[in-house]
């Protein structure tokens, strides 16, 4: 099975139809999206595909860009692209397999059921002392070969600790991924992809060799990093290498069906599909490439850094409990130039800005899709995707919108604050709220979820109004805000019990601090005092 030439990636047309194509008919004005069974490996399919697209076919410059977004090659011509790296796709032939050690690891004496490549699957201990309890056993026991490729190429790029040897991945464990979404909601698949390839111009690299590894490293022999092994640097590979990084020593085992099997056996058990073969076992071998060193900024993915301290390694933002929401916005989406901010946006944004203003605003994108796993070392507890939006802003008011939106995010932390204290204070007596260190999030999340819409409705004002909030949408964001906060108290608290006198007292305590705030009352008086009626 070949990633290239077979047909296995599931999509869908225009007209909502089901389809399974090969990369090169991407370009295929029917072809409106991806439609993979889990939303992990819809977002790896489409770093896959940019990754192809970007090392095979990335265009010169903007014009060059913009003349394929507006006129997509053909199938021949992508797939004449496509044919220089074939032999870098093979999964179950060859020496050199797709995202697997070029040793068969056939020394390695235990094997893993194939439902371990799966970031949520339990790990070794967990099965070993029964405490599978949320995520069981079990539930994944053989996948087509192309769900394996898929789900083995989502373990590489997203990989976390995974115990001794067991490396990450080359943006660390769980990054997370920020792709570019155009404005047009019709817009086709291959608009979808193309928006996330960078031209050769704003992403400067040497031609690539696709057959010494320094591109794809399964092509050549693994980079052992045991105790007498090296790390990789960025420098050490060529910088489409970022694509393809393989942190993991896998070898996939591919079952070859007996005459005893019946089309029943042969299903993928997490498409449900019939296959020809299955894969239920592979190999794994610990030390396999170790990436270290600064690998920002990266094409598709947002960098930290700390500005009081340059000489350590940028590490990459990642999702955390209650999801992505608004407030991870700026630190995605910004350049990082504002008076060190300590952030890195992905490549991608910047080329976006490039194309807009390349096309005097006639091509533009207006979304950013994030997608991250939230990490506990080796354990995945969940996977967060959210479309957030993007403004091509000019880099003179860019400062000036950042102090815009940090003011937003500093007083709805102390409204969050206060909001979470009255509901603590009301839901139990003052002592047994003292003592308590029970886990609060839950109304953190509920906030920054519901006053998404609002946040982004101030936004919009000043980046009309060259970074800077006026007046008339700065005190409704405040008066909206504020009921918001009212709204949620009484739902977690009067409607929910007896009303007792604390719990009156926590509300009005609560509303003092509303429109008596030092912060809110001078956040409210200065926009007031504003002549400005827009």
């Amino acid at each position: 099975m070949n990633l290239i030439t077979d047909s296995w990636i599931p999509a869908l047309t225009q007209d909502g139809s089901r389809v399974t194509i090969k990369p090169a008919k991407l370009s295929e004005p029917d072809i409106m999206e991806l439609d993979l069974p889990r939303l992990d490996f819809q977002g790896a399919a489409y770093q896959l595909l940019i990754g192809l697209l970007q090392t095979t076919f990335a265009p010169a410059d903007v014009d060059e860009w913009m003349d394929y977004y507006d006129s997509p090659p053909s199938e021949a011509d992508l797939q004449l692209s496509f044919d220089d790296v074939i032999h870098a796709f093979n999964v179950d032939s060859g020496d050199a397999r797709f995202m697997q050690d070029l040793n068969p690891l056939q020394d390695v004496k235990s094997v893993n059921g194939i439902g371990g490549l799966l970031i949520e699957a339990p790990g070794g201990n967990t099965l070993k002392y029964n405490k599978d309890f949320f995520i069981k056993r079990g539930l994944v026991n053989q996948l087509s070969v192309p769900m394996a490729a898929l789900a083995l190429f989502t373990l590489q790029i997203n990989a976390p600790s995974g115990g001794q040897g067991h490396r990450t991945g080359l943006r660390g464990g769980g990054p997370m991924t920020t792709l570019i979404r155009p404005s047009n909601a019709n817009s086709t698949l291959w608009q979808k992809l193309w928006w996330n390839i960078i031209n050769r111009e704003a992403f400067e690299y040497p031609d690539p060799d696709f057959s010494d590894g320094s591109v794809f490293p399964w092509l050549a022999e693994t980079r052992v990093s045991d105790k007498t092994g090296e790390p990789i640097y960025r420098g050490e590979v060529h910088p489409l290498h970022v694509y393809w990084a393989m942190p993991r020593r896998i070898r996939l085992i591919i079952d070859t069906p007996t005459d005893e099997q019946t089309a029943s056996d042969l299903i993928d058990d997490i498409t449900g599909v019939q296959c020809k073969q299955v894969v239920s076992q592979y190999r794994t071998q610990n030390y396999g490439h170790n990436y270290e060193g600064d690998w920002s900024p990266h094409p598709i993915t947002p960098y930290r850094h700390n500005p009081k301290k340059p000489e350590d390694t940028p590490f990459s933002i990642k999702a955390q409990p209650g999801g992505i929401n608004y407030k991870l916005w700026y630190m995605l989406t910004f350049t990082g130039n504002e008076k060190d901010s300590g952030f890195i946006r992905a490549k991608v944004l910047d080329h976006a800005n490039d194309i807009h203003e390349a096309s005097d605003g006639a091509i533009s994108a207006s979304g950013l899709w994030a997608f991250s796993y939230d990490m506990d070392n080796m354990k995945a507890r969940g996977f967060y995707s959210k479309e957030l939006p993007i403004y091509h802003i000019p880099p003179s008011q860019q400062t000036d919108l950042l102090e815009t939106v940090l003011k937003l995010h500093e007083l709805t932390d102390s409204i969050i604050k206060q909001l979470r204290n009255s509901i603590k204070y009301s839901w139990m007596s003052e002592r047994q709220a003292k003592d308590s260190k029970g886990d609060m999030s839950m109304i953190d999340t509920m906030f920054w979820q519901r006053s998404e819409p609002l946040f982004f409705k101030a936004v919009e004002n000043a980046v009309n109004n060259d970074g800077q909030l006026t007046s008339k949408p700065a005190i409704e964001w405040l008066s909206k805000i504020s009921k918001l906060t009212e709204q949620i108290y009484e739902e977690q608290v009067l409607s929910t019990a007896v009303i007792k006198q604390r719990h009156m007292e926590q509300l009005n305590s609560l509303r003092a601090f509303l429109y008596g705030n030092k912060q809110l009352t001078a956040f409210r008086n200065r926009h007031k005092s504003t002549k400005e009626n827009s």
